[in-house]
């Protein structure tokens, strides 16, 4: 039996393996949802899946005219979800070993162009073979003469970023895992003078975890989806570069906190990595 929460606690869940097809899925919905450099999911049986608490709270949004995405209203998580006779779980928010559970990258021709696939998994453009998963599409992203700009998974939010980031890192702490239900998130740090919102600010809501004295992430109330983090007396955001419509130019720093990897994410690209923060 394997256990899994959102990153607030509000949603608790237990299942009970075998754990099958492993999926790390790189479309720019599971992207902007998951605000991360891609959303990984594993299917098992529904009988063996059981709700704790927080099912009653879960709000979802239709992101195209077949399927829905549930997330946790309070700290925007994604959650689990039933198709047929099987859950899918954002790996993200498991706490335990998932077995052999298989493994597969999807939609890679949608893969944000800073992220670097490091292992030999099976690759698939766009949906693989024999999978009953609809093809949507998507606008293309505007082509900006400068800077980038970047969107929710609903597109009510919008801003636009300029020059280069200060910092961009790969976070693979337990905290960025659950928030970002995900194998870890993709952080840029930009100087606020660099930032700007476009749209939809009134609709960003920012969730600081209690117990952490610097860690929050914020969403889109309407779809879920990650949004910037802009806190006051901040002279930074934190941008989920997952979210991005376009090339930040900048590439990834580091990885840190790979202590925490997620044991069925194994990894080998030649970014620098770090146990925990790097020194200084």
């Amino acid at each position: 039996m394997v256990t899994g929460a959102c990153l607030c606690g509000s949603l608790r869940f237990e299942v009970e393996g075998p754990f099958k097809n492993l999926m790390h899925c790189h479309c720019s919905m599971c992207r902007k949802h998951h605000g991360a450099p891609f959303a990984t999911f594993v299917g098992a049986a529904a009988s063996g899946f059981r709700w704790i608490s927080g099912e009653d709270t879960i709000v979802a949004y239709a992101s195209s005219a077949s399927f829905k995405r549930p997330f946790c209203p309070t700290c925007f998580s994604v959650a689990p979800v039933r198709i047929g006779d099987d859950v899918y779980i954002p790996a993200g928010n498991l706490a335990g070993d998932l077995g052999d559970a298989g493994g597969m990258h999807m939609f890679v021709g949608s893969k944000a162009p800073w992220h670097t696939i490091a292992d030999a998994l099976p690759q698939h453009d766009t949906v693989p073979p024999g999978w009953p998963l609809p093809s949507v599409d998507r606008p293309a992203p505007p082509v900006l003469e400068s800077g980038v700009r970047g969107s929710c998974l609903c597109g009510d939010v919008t801003f636009e970023l300029e020059g280069l980031p200060a910092r961009f890192m790969l976070c693979h702490c337990s905290r960025c895992r659950r928030s970002r239900s995900a194998a870890h998130g993709g952080n840029a740090f930009y100087p606020l003078a660099q930032f700007a919102w476009l749209s939809g600010e009134s609709q960003v809501r920012n969730y600081r975890l209690p117990e952490a004295q610097r860690f929050a992430v914020a969403g889109c109330t309407r779809c879920g989806g990650s949004t910037p983090v802009v806190r006051e007396g901040v002279p930074f955001v934190l941008v989920p570069v997952g979210i991005l419509d376009g090339d930040p130019v900048a590439r990834p720093e580091a990885h840190i906190h790979v202590a925490s990897n997620a044991s069925w994410y194994p990894f080998s690209d030649d970014i620098t990595k770090f146990p925990e923060l790097p020194p200084g």
